[in-house]
C-alpha cells in the first residue's frame, strides 16, 4: 500500500547542497516485496517501522542516492534531515527501478500514520497487490466490487461514492496514453506505406530502364527466380541502408525534437520521454521493419519484370517500353488514400485543441506565479496558533514585495484535479445511506480567489479571522451554488461534512466555476475550506504580479526562506503555462500526427510527381508527334496529368471510405469534435486534390516544351 505522495524537504548538507524538495512515497513493509524489487544496498522496511514514532527510516532512490549524496555506501546507517526531522537511511534502490505514478520517485518512508489520521473518508491511499496463480484480472475486479459493496454498507456516511477500481500496475496512471499511441502507431504504418509506395515506383520506373539488361541476362539464361532474387535482393539493402541512416538521424534528432516540441512541459502521466532508450529492442524493431520494408517494396518491381515479354525489349532498336504504368498510377491512388487518412487524423485532432483552448478555464492566468511546498507537520496539527501563522507570514513576506499585487496559497492547483468530499446539505431530506453526494474540496488562504482572478458573485472570501476557534465556513463555486440551492441565495446556507452528523460548515460566498480537472473534463460542484480551519501538509503559493511573474521567483524563495528556512519550493509555473500544459495528454498526440500528416503530404507529393515525371520521359516521342501535329499547350497537359489525377481522385475517395472506419481510433482523444468531421474531411479533400494536382503540373510543364524535332529523334 502507498499513499498519493507528496514533496519532502531535504535539509541542507553543509555548503555542499542547498534544501531541496524531492517526490517521496509513504508506504508499508510489504510495498516492494509485492513488486519483487530488492535494494541495491540496505535493506527495505519491517513491520514494526509502519508504528506512528518508530516510522523514521527512509530509502532512497538510485538517482538521488547518487547526485545528492556522491554515492557514498557508508550513507546506509547515516541520518540525514527530511522535514526538519532525523531519518535513517536504510536501504538504496537499485538503478533500474524506477517507481513512477506520478511523478519519479525519490525516496520512501514507512506509512506511520497515527490512529487519527486514519479517517474513513481519507481517500489518499492505494493498494497494490500481486494476484495468485490461475487468478486473472476479472476474477481480481469482482471480488473487490464485492468488498467495495459490503464495506459501503457497514459505512454507509464515510465510503460515500467509494468503488474498487482495479488496473495493471503498467496501466496506472498511463490510461490515456493507450489511444494516443495506437493512433500514432497507425499514423506511422501508414506514413511507412507511403515511403513503401513511392520507393516501389521508384523502382518500377528503374526497373522500366533496366529492361534490356533483364532480357540480356534472361536470353542469356537466368530463370525468373533468380531475376527474381537478385531484385529482392537489391530493394531489401536499400530499405537496410535506409533503416540505418533513420536509426541515426532518431539517435542524434531525438533530444532535439524533445525540446523543440516542448515534451517535457506536457506531464504525461507516468511517461519520462527524455529518457526512452535506444536499446536492444530499437534496434531489432529497425531491422526488422527494414527487412519487411525492403521485402514489400520490392515485389512490385519483382512481378513487373516478371510479366514481361523478355523479347520484347530486344526488338525495334530497344525501345523502352511503357508497360507497369497501371500499377504506377495504382500505387499512386494508394498512397494518396494512407495520406488522406493520416491528415484526417490530424484535422480532427487539431481542430479538436482548438476548441479545447477556446474553453473558458475560469480565472485569468495572466501574471500569475505558482510554487509548491511541503509544509511542516507542526504546522497543521497543533492547533489555532499554528494554523493562521502561515498564511499571515505569507502576506507579511511575500505580500510586501514591490510588484506583487496580492499572494496566497491553495492546496491543490487548478487543472491538476483535487480530493473529493461527501456532505450532507442542513435543511434538506437526508440522502440515502451510501448515497451522500459529493464535490470537489479545496483548502485556500485569504485572497485566493481575487489573486486567481475568480470572480466572487456572492457573499465574500477568506479573511484571516477565519480561525479554528470561529465557526467553520466555506466557499462554493456557481455549479454547486445551483445544484443544491436552485432556488434561493446558499449564502447563509449550510453543510455537514461527510453526513449528516459531520462537522457543520456555513456557505459564506459563491465563486465562478473553475476547470479543476482540466478544460475538457465536466464542470463539478466544488466546495473550499479556509487554510486557517482545515490544514493541508503541500500548499501552492500563487502570487499575482504587475511584471512578467517568472522575475519574481528569486525575490519570492528569499522572503519564503525567510519564515521556512527548511522548506524549499519546487515545481516553479506561471498559471498560463499550467493552463497550457493542461492539455498537454491532447497537444502530445496532436503535435507527432500532425508532423507524421505534413511528412505524409510531403512523400505523396513527390510520389505523384515521380510518376508523371517518368511519364513524361516514357511518353516523349507521343508527345513530340502530337505537338508536330498541331496540339495545344492544355491538351498535352490534360493528357500528361488527366491520367494521374484521375487516379489520384480514386485514392482521394479510397481515403475518405478508410478515414471514416479509422478516425474512431481518435474518438477518446477529441474534444466537441465528431470522429468524421464533414469539415475536416472535405478540408482534407480538397487539400490532397490540390497538391496532387500541383505535384503533376510542374513536371507536366516540361512536357508542353518538347521540341518536336528532338522527341522524334528520342530513343
Amino acid at each position: 500500500m502507498f499513499d498519493a505522495g507528496r514533496g519532502y524537504n531535504l535539509s541542507p548538507t553543509g555548503t555542499k547542497h542547498e534544501a531541496e524538495q524531492v517526490s517521496g512515497l509513504r508506504v508499508s513493509a510489504g510495498f516492494f516485496s509485492v513488486l519483487g524489487v530488492k535494494p541495491f544496498l540496505g535493506r527495505t522496511f519491517v513491520a514494526e517501522e509502519e508504528t506512528f514514532g518508530k516510522n523514521h527510516e527512509v530509502i532512497l532512490s538510485y538517482g538521488l542516492w547518487k547526485g545528492r549524496y556522491g554515492g557514498d555506501p557508508a550513507l546506509v546507517g547515516r541520518t540525514i534531515r527530511i522535514d526538519g526531522q532525523d531519518f535513517t537511511v536504510v536501504g538504496v534502490m537499485p538503478r533500474e527501478f524506477r517507481c513512477q505514478f506520478w511523478n519519479p520517485t525519490q525516496l520512501w518512508v514507512p506509512m506511520g500514520y497515527t490512529n487519527t489520521d486514519y479517517h474513513r473518508d481519507w481517500n489518499s491511499f492505494i493498494g497494490i497487490a500481486r494476484l495468485k496463480a490461475g487468478v486473472t484480472i476479472a476474477q481480481a475486479r469482482a471480488e473487490m466490487e464485492t468488498i467495495a459493496n459490503r464495506l459501503a454498507r457497514e459505512y454507509p456516511t464515510e465510503d460515500v461514492g467509494m468503488g474498487a477500481w482495479i488496473v495493471r500496475l503498467g496501466e496506472f496512471g498511463r490510461e490515456g496514453l493507450r489511444t494516443a499511441l495506437l493512433a500514432l502507431l497507425v499514423a506511422v504504418g501508414f506514413v511507412l506505406l507511403i515511403a513503401c509506395v513511392n520507393v516501389a515506383n521508384l523502382m518500377l520506373a528503374r526497373g522500366a530502364a533496366r529492361q534490356k539488361e533483364l532480357a540480356i541476362r534472361s536470353a542469356l539464361g537466368a530463370g525468373r527466380v533468380r531475376i527474381a532474387r537478385q531484385l529482392l535482393t537489391e530493394s531489401v539493402l536499400l530499405a537496410l541502408l535506409g533503416g540505418a541512416a533513420g536509426l541515426l538521424l532518431a539517435t542524434w534528432s531525438s533530444q532535439l525534437l524533445f525540446h523543440v516540441f516542448r515534451l517535457d512541459n506536457l506531464h504525461l502521466p507516468g511517461q519520462e520521454l527524455d529518457s526512452i532508450p535506444m536499446d536492444h529492442r530499437v534496434f531489432g524493431f529497425a531491422l526488422l521493419v527494414s527487412c519487411l520494408t525492403g521485402l514489400l517494396f520490392g515485389l512490385a518491381p519483382v512481378f513487373s519484370a516478371l510479366r514481361r515479354d523478355v523479347n520484347e525489349p530486344l526488338k525495334e532498336g530497344g525501345r523502352e517500353s511503357s508497360q507497369g504504368s497501371g500499377l504506377r498510377h495504382a500505387l499512386v491512388a494508394s498512397e494518396v488514400a494512407l495520406a488522406l487518412v493520416v491528415l484526417c487524423g490530424a484535422g480532427l485532432m487539431i481542430k479538436s485543441l482548438a476548441r479545447l483552448l477556446g474553453v473558458d478555464p475560469g480565472l485569468n492566468p495572466k501574471n500569475v506565479l505558482t510554487m509548491q511546498m511541503s509544509l511542516p507537520q507542526e504546522e497543521i496539527y497543533n492547533g489555532p496558533p499554528g494554523l493562521p501563522r502561515f498564511c499571515q507570514d505569507l502576506d507579511a513576506h511575500v505580500g510586501s514585495i514591490p510588484g506583487v499585487v496580492s499572494v496566497a496559497a491553495v492546496g491543490d492547483l487548478p487543472f491538476e484535479g483535487n480530493d473529493t468530499r461527501g456532505f450532507a446539505v442542513e435543511g434538506q431530506p437526508a440522502p440515502e445511506p451510501g448515497h451522500l453526494p459529493g464535490a470537489g474540496y479545496g483548502v485556500a488562504c485569504p485572497n485566493y480567489f481575487v489573486t486567481m482572478g475568480i470572480p466572487v458573485l456572492e457573499g465574500r472570501e477568506f479573511t484571516h479571522y477565519d480561525t479554528l476557534s470561529s465557526p467553520g465556513v466555506i466557499v462554493i463555486n456557481e455549479t454547486m451554488a445551483r445544484r443544491f440551492w436552485p432556488k434561493q441565495s446558499p449564502i447563509g446556507g449550510a453543510i455537514r461534512l461527510g453526513g449528516p452528523s459531520g462537522p457543520r460548515l456555513t456557505v459564506i460566498g459563491v465563486v465562478g466555476d473553475v476547470h479543476y480537472l482540466g478544460l475538457d473534463a465536466p464542470l463539478r460542484p466544488q466546495f473550499f475550506r479556509p487554510y486557517t480551519q482545515a490544514g493541508w501538509p503541500v500548499m501552492n503559493v500563487v502570487l499575482r504580479t504587475r511584471a512578467a511573474p517568472t522575475t519574481y521567483t528569486a525575490p519570492v524563495k528569499k522572503a519564503l526562506a525567510e519564515f521556512l528556512p527548511e522548506r524549499p519550493v519546487s515545481g516553479v509555473e506561471t498559471m498560463e503555462d499550467i493552463v497550457r500544459d493542461s492539455t498537454g495528454s491532447r497537444r502530445f498526440p496532436m503535435l507527432l500526427l500532425s508532423g507524421f500528416a505534413l511528412f505524409a503530404l510531403a512523400l505523396a507529393a513527390v510520389g505523384i510527381a515521380g510518376v508523371v515525371s517518368f511519364s513524361v520521359t516514357q511518353r516523349t516521342r507521343e508527345i513530340g508527334l502530337r505537338v508536330a501535329l498541331g496540339a495545344r499547350t492544355i491538351d498535352v497537359l490534360s493528357s500528361v496529368v488527366g491520367r494521374t489525377m484521375t487516379w489520384a481522385l480514386v485514392g482521394v475517395g479510397i481515403g475518405i471510405a478508410g478515414s471514416m472506419g479509422l478516425t474512431r481510433l481518435l474518438s477518446g482523444l477529441l474534444y466537441d469534435v465528431r470522429p468524421n468531421d464533414p469539415w475536416v474531411l472535405g478540408v482534407v479533400a480538397w487539400l490532397l486534390a490540390g497538391v496532387a494536382l500541383l505535384a503533376g503540373y510542374l513536371p507536366a510543364r516540361r512536357a508542353t516544351k518538347v521540341d518536336p524535332m528532338v522527341a522524334l529523334r528520342y530513343e
